[in-house]
């Protein structure tokens, strides 16, 4: 049952909620412990009709043995990395470093390029679904991940940004191919999906069984806010596990280190706003509640207890 707090106790724990954030923003800041380069097959025979698709992912590590958990975080539609620098983009980046250092492994794969893309941000037809490929790349990284000695074998967890928060719903479908989850062993632990698109499952009939937390923008003209309320209001009607935190005012990529309000005007149609383009914008107070609440969620289902 909820209580009312001292206006005392209510100040404290903003305090330390304060303080966890700029701690864990600090470590995001840091270079990464470890950083190597691995490669695992996608479970994706039934798509390629054959040899399933090598994925080229990025490896997060945790200084000593292990076993830690572990997080498979899928990046947006622009693709992991930077066209032209060798090194991922700085959101997906900030947060793999920061969550590296508090001791989870991370991996990042690469969903495009393995298939000879690029992006699909500007692409009416994107030749890599979220709904179909990329769920089939989460469950082989999970696979990869369940088989090394230095992971946690049951607690993987999921992250997704944008397009790759549409393939994270996409992943954890409580009616998705069931040989996906034997064929990895298992399930995710939890996931997250930041500013993903929801109009999809709403129209589905999207359910879960896995602990999802959504984080968007209320102001976000990309993947709009509206859909992912009712998905988490119809969800949680049903007795699911979702949790959805919208952030007033704050537009798609609210979790960028440092990025300047950009218009977009090179999207398809289906996904701008009424004036056709969509804007991209870091809000500061809505990244470091980002940076403090996921790692609280991870937590809350097995993962490491933030400081």
């Amino acid at each position: 049952m909820a209580r009312n707090l001292p206006l005392g106790e209510i100040q404290g724990k903003q305090r330390f909620r304060a303080i966890v954030a700029a701690l864990f923003l600090t470590l995001a800041a840091l270079p990464a412990l470890a950083d190597g380069r691995v490669t695992f097959a996608s479970l994706d025979e039934d798509l390629t009709r054959g040899a399933p698709t090598a994925i080229d992912a990025r490896l997060y590590r945790p200084e000593g043995p292990g076993p830690f958990p572990a997080i498979v975080g899928m990046h947006g539609c622009g693709g992991r990395d930077f066209r032209t620098r060798d090194a991922p983009y700085n959101t997906i980046r900030s947060w793999a470093e920061a969550l590296s250092a508090l001791g989870y492994v991370v991996l990042l794969p690469d969903s495009f390029r393995p298939r000879g893309v690029m992006e699909v941000c500007t692409q009416e037809r994107p030749p890599v679904s979220p709904h179909r490929h990329r769920p089939r790349d989460a469950y082989g990284a999970l696979a990869w991940l369940r088989a090394q000695p230095f992971v946690l074998a049951d607690r993987v967890f999921l992250m997704g940004w944008s397009n790759g928060g549409s393939a994270t719903l996409a992943t954890i479908r409580a009616d998705n191919i069931p040989d996906l989850r034997r064929r990895a062993g298992g399930n995710f632990r939890a996931a997250v999906a930041l500013y993903p698109g929801c109009t999809t499952p709403l129209k589905s009939k999207w359910r879960t069984r896995t602990p999802l937390l959504i984080l968007i923008g209320d102001a976000d003209d990309w993947t709009p806010a509206e859909p992912c309320r009712e998905l988490a209001a119809l969800r949680q009607g049903a007795g699911e596990p979702l949790a959805l935190v919208l952030y007033p005012g704050a537009y798609h990529g609210f979790d960028a280190p440092d990025h300047k309000p950009v218009e977009r005007a090179d999207v398809p149609r289906a996904g701008a706003n009424s004036k056709g383009h969509v804007t991209i914008a870091a809000d500061p107070a809505a990244r470091a509640d980002a940076f403090a609440r996921v790692p609280r969620f991870f937590a809350e289902h097995g993962g490491i207890k933030p400081p």
